[in-house]
């Protein structure tokens, strides 16, 4: 039976999903997450272990050495960078390990970099935004002459649509850099730090900032698994409704997205890549064609849904590392569906959770109590849990 270590540095229950995915498949599952995280207290994994953001590497170190995983799957950016320093300083067992995990590109950190967009570019059946690294308010009113406005700036090791800045006039390019350049420095650390109670903000690396074309259009993803440069299964959809502007998905359509698998596959080809990950597109108003945006070398907020086969990413996995055929379990019919506990905190009365599949974790009370969702009151109510959902 092969062992799954999921990994996260963050509350998200995106951990605690995959974790039951994993598990229903036939793996031996274990958890790394912080102390506080509903994981630990999930029925899901066999055995977890603390996260400790004093000491990251020596916290994922511990817990591969005592679990021996087959496969590691980072679930947020914080923990997917963590894995790449390892790699670079441990010894073969981990290092390859590691690599065996995310593949040689993610295992490199090269994808997880907006800047390699401009390399990624070139490959057959990816079609990508003018995508640079500015480094001045100079070389952005630069690129701005040569590419033109609208344009969006972001920063490195960003995620759920932090650290954006669209940038429409030529008059607001120099503002916004200064923006940017506020966010990259010691004193926001510190305010996070402050805030927040995140110690791993005051050992935030300086993060480059790049530019791309803006592309009207609706966001869309898909999310791979994949193995030494195959893609086994994915899960591709499109935005219905967002948390913010440039947040993460509350309400998705499941699609074929044939351009983005497309795309996907050439770039885990090219790239070698294994485990799961995710890409980024704006389909584009008018022409529809996949603009691919970004790249998360990590497990997104889909990664446990089963949609039949092929697009099931926890059992193509079990399939490829067991050499046999995964447990059953029921597909979600629908094409429309409500994130938990996005959808529901975004507006606890939107028509959208009783008009398409809440994705609510119907077998874990307690994950859904812990996020402020009581199953006994059925949608929209918050019953005793609401007090917990205000902390997050």
């Amino acid at each position: 039976m092969p062992n799954v270590l999921v990994a996260t540095a963050l509350v998200w229950p995106n951990a605690v999903r995959l974790c039951r995915a994993f598990r229903d498949a036939g793996f031996e599952v274990s958890a790394i997450a912080v102390p506080q995280h509903p994981v630990h207290r999930s029925k899901a994994p066999n055995r977890t272990f603390d996260y400790r953001p004093t000491v990251p590497l020596k916290s994922l170190r511990e817990a591969i050495a005592n679990q021996t995983p087959d496969i590691i799957i980072p679930c947020d950016d914080r923990i997917l960078g963590h894995l790449c320093a390892l790699r670079a300083v441990e010894d073969d067992d981990t290092s390859t390990l590691i690599e065996t995990s995310l593949g040689r590109g993610g295992a490199s950190g090269v994808i997880a970099k907006r800047g390699a967009l401009v390399e990624i570019s070139r490959l057959p059946k990816v079609d990508v935004p003018r995508t640079d690294t500015v480094a001045s308010v100079l070389d952005l009113q630069n690129w701005a002459r040569e590419f033109g406005l609208p344009a969006v700036l972001k920063l490195d090791g960003s995620w759920g649509g932090n650290d954006i800045v669209v940038v429409r006039r030529e008059s607001e390019i120099r503002k916004a850099f200064r923006e940017m350049r506020l966010r990259q420095s010691f004193l926001r650390g510190f305010k996070d730090y402050v805030t927040k109670r995140d110690v791993e903000a005051l050992r935030r690396p300086r993060r480059a900032i790049s530019v791309q074309s803006f592309v009207p259009g609706r966001p869309a993803n898909v999310l791979v698994a994949c193995w030494r440069g195959r893609v086994l299964a994915q899960v591709a959809v499109e935005a219905v409704e967002l948390a913010s502007p440039f947040g993460m998905a509350t309400v998705v359509r499941v699609v074929d997205g044939d351009a983005m698998v497309a795309a996907a596959r050439s770039i885990c080809s090219h790239y070698v890549l294994s485990g799961l990950h995710g890409f980024d597109f704006i389909i584009e108003e008018g022409t529809g064609a996949a603009k691919l945006i970004e790249i998360n070398p990590r497990a997104t907020q889909i990664g446990h849904f089963n949609l039949g086969p092929g697009r099931d990413l926890a059992a193509a996995l079990f399939e490829t590392l067991s050499g046999r055929s995964a447990a059953w379990r029921p597909p979600i019919q629908s094409r429309d569906i409500s994130l938990f506990p996005g959808e529901w905190r975004r507006d606890s009365q939107s028509s959208y959770l009783t008009s398409t599949f809440h994705d609510v974790p119907h077998d874990d009370a307690d994950l859904a109590l812990y996020y402020g969702f009581d199953l006994s009151s059925g949608p929209g109510h918050s019953g005793a849990g609401g007090a917990l959902a205000a902390r997050w």
